[in-house]
């Protein structure tokens, strides 16, 4: 959970990894995955990721959060 002091900076974003649209980090999850044989964390939106999105490799579990 972001801090207080997170929560008021408007510069923390993130580029959705499923749907390119720019979101604040405090409702982007980070999913692990693979990209070009490496592991990397790609930004979800929380929307996407409880549509089903997941990243190539993907090995985990998601719990839905609220939107």
């Amino acid at each position: 959970m972001p801090s207080e002091k997170a929560k008021d900076n408007k510069a923390l974003t993130a580029t959705c990894a499923a749907c390119n649209k720019t979101v604040s980090t405090e409702t982007a999850v980070g999913l692990s995955g693979f990209e070009n044989g490496l592991q990397r964390i790609f930004a979800v939106c929380v929307p996407c990721a409880n549509k089903g999105w997941r990243p190539p490799g993907f090995k985990g579990i998601y719990v839905p959060r609220p939107v």
